[in-house]
């Protein structure tokens, strides 16, 4: 199952035209593609105002994806369709609470995973009780000690399976002609920023003289532009290369 994601843009953006989308090859590979609006995009829900001590607008909007998002994807769709697994699609602005929510799923215990206590003094009451519990248990009821067990598997297990992730439109250092350009367009002080279609065409898609992009996508620009929150677009190009790497990236794994 692929769940993606645009950078200023809205879901639609893997669905713009009957040439240009996702679905036929969803339709042929018999593999959901669930495209998604991030929070405070069109009528997504916004992340809260106030972003709390010690983070970061995009850690939390990392953290809302892994721990709403993505589990509700996989809860209302894997079972239909017989889904082993999620792979993310994520473009641009949408990176980077990629790499969080997939450092979070790869840190995230597993079912088969024995949890170690990392106090010393929980430790002791756990050898201290040790000797009641056992005996508690022997004297449980099968059926309740299996009905313990099964709410404890689910307790530690993962959200949802993730077998890797795309990563396009966002690299590790930034663009300095293209942020040149990009500058003039930021009012900090505004809640959100919008880029005019011609910029955005000529940055990302280069000019139709270049010959690179098919004239029906250019004619969808405006369509499927969206103004990027000014707290995600702050962080983006603000403190996040200074702490990507050693905070998430590192952790990602993907099998």
């Amino acid at each position: 199952m692929q769940s993606s994601q645009a950078s200023a843009a809205n879901a639609h953006y893997y669905d713009a035209t009957p040439t240009y989308s996702a679905a036929p090859y969803s339709d042929f590979l018999r593999v959901p593609f669930i495209a998604i609006n991030r929070p405070g995009y069109k009528d997504s829900t916004a992340l809260p105002d106030a972003t709390p001590e010690g983070s970061t607008f995009l850690q939390e909007e990392g953290r809302y994806l892994h721990n709403e998002i993505l589990p509700a994807v996989w809860e209302a769709y894997a079972a239909d369709y017989g889904a082993s697994s999620i792979v993310i699609l994520a473009h641009s602005l949408s990176v980077p609470m990629t790499i969080i929510a997939a450092a979070l799923n790869a840190t995230a215990p597993s079912p088969s995973s024995n949890e170690q206590s990392q106090d010393p003094e929980q430790d002791d009451e756990k050898v201290m009780g040790k000797e009641q519990d056992t005996k508690a248990e022997q004297e449980a009821p099968a059926a309740d000690r299996s009905k313990e067990q099964e709410e404890t598997t689910k307790e530690i297990a993962k959200p949802y399976p993730l077998a890797g992730i795309i990563l396009s439109g966002f690299g590790t250092t930034p663009n300095a002609p293209k942020m040149a350009r990009v500058a003039p367009h930021i009012d900090h002080t505004a809640p959100s920023v919008t880029f005019p279609t011609s910029l955005k065409d000529d940055l990302m898609l280069y000019p139709p003289s270049a010959g690179f992009t098919d004239s029906e996508v250019y004619n969808k620009t405006e369509e499927l532009n969206t103004s990027a929150g000014m707290a995600e677009f702050g962080d983006a190009f603000g403190p996040w290369p200074t702490y990507w790497r050693e905070k998430y990236a590192k952790h990602v794994k993907c099998p």
